[in-house]
């Protein structure tokens, strides 16, 4: 059963790729990542000698810029407004995000929103307290979603600082069921061949000591899942393990090929 859960998501994932999305709508990942997350992923991502930064700089991209996001549910079923504004206010002091204007709040039946979002020259800024009313069984219950988005242009070795700050942050907060996506990119003028885009594929593996489990060429559109034994976290889909992905994709109107390496699968617009 798990092991079909997984493939199940699997396919979802390569599908929105092959179509092109631009992105996932908010909710539906939310429910997928943390479907699986409680029960094949552990609160850390990363061993403290795991070097993807250091393996992704070496790409020689330029206009690169690293993200971290994380999906977490809390644990208590009532948060008053206090309480999802405290939390936000928490996860700000952990990353040093100065909160200097309203909490912004939305409702909508049965599902609310508290965020802020700030945007600067260098890093974008993102945090959401989002409660759901979910019926179990007969039973109407609150589920407390968190959601974290960092992204930092330039001086991406800075990101690994702000994983494990927000990691303590939430261990503080009494948070266990958290998914955490660490994503890399970076462009390169022009498009590349079928050789060049596997060479980048290839080096990234072999530097982070992986094993290339799937890959697909799609045209302007080339995909790779890996799996490192550098992380204990994987998925298993299709009977391969799986905790890294690189995708290289052509834009014609820039005339430039972007590169994302991700671990353990891409979870951001791109």
């Amino acid at each position: 059963m798990e092991k079909n859960r997984n493939e199940y998501i699997f396919d979802r994932i390569k599908q929105a790729f092959s179509l092109k999305r631009t992105k996932f709508t908010l909710y539906m990942v939310m429910v997928l990542w943390l479907a699986f997350a409680t029960q094949m992923v552990v609160n850390r991502v990363f061993h403290d000698s795991f070097k993807i930064t250091e393996a992704f700089v070496k790409t020689n991209t330029e206009e690169m810029q690293s993200s971290i996001e994380v999906i977490a549910e809390s644990q208590s079923e009532f948060l008053s407004e206090s309480d999802k504004k405290a939390i936000i206010q928490k996860l700000a002091d952990a990353i040093g995000l100065n909160i200097d204007k309203e909490i912004s709040v939305w409702r909508d039946d049965a599902r609310s929103e508290f965020s802020f979002v700030k945007m600067a020259k260098q890093a974008t800024s993102e945090i959401k307290v989002i409660s759901l009313e979910q019926k179990e069984n007969t039973i109407v219950k609150m589920k407390h979603y968190i959601i974290v988005r960092l992204t930092i242009m330039q001086s991406i070795q800075n990101i690994d600082m702000y994983k494990n700050k927000l990691e303590n942050a939430l261990n503080t907060l009494g948070i266990k069921n958290k998914q955490l996506t660490m994503q890399y990119e970076g462009n390169y003028d022009g498009e590349l061949s079928l050789k060049e885009k596997e060479q980048i594929a290839a080096v990234l593996v072999d530097d982070l000591q992986g094993q290339i489990a799937n890959q697909y060429d799609e045209g302007d559109l080339y995909t790779v899942y890996a799996y490192t034994g550098l992380q204990n976290e994987y998925i298993e889909s299709m009977g391969s393990k799986i905790n890294l992905q690189i995708a290289i994709s052509y834009n014609e109107l820039t005339n430039k090929t972007r590169v994302y390496l991700a671990t353990p699968i891409l979870n951001q617009n791109w």
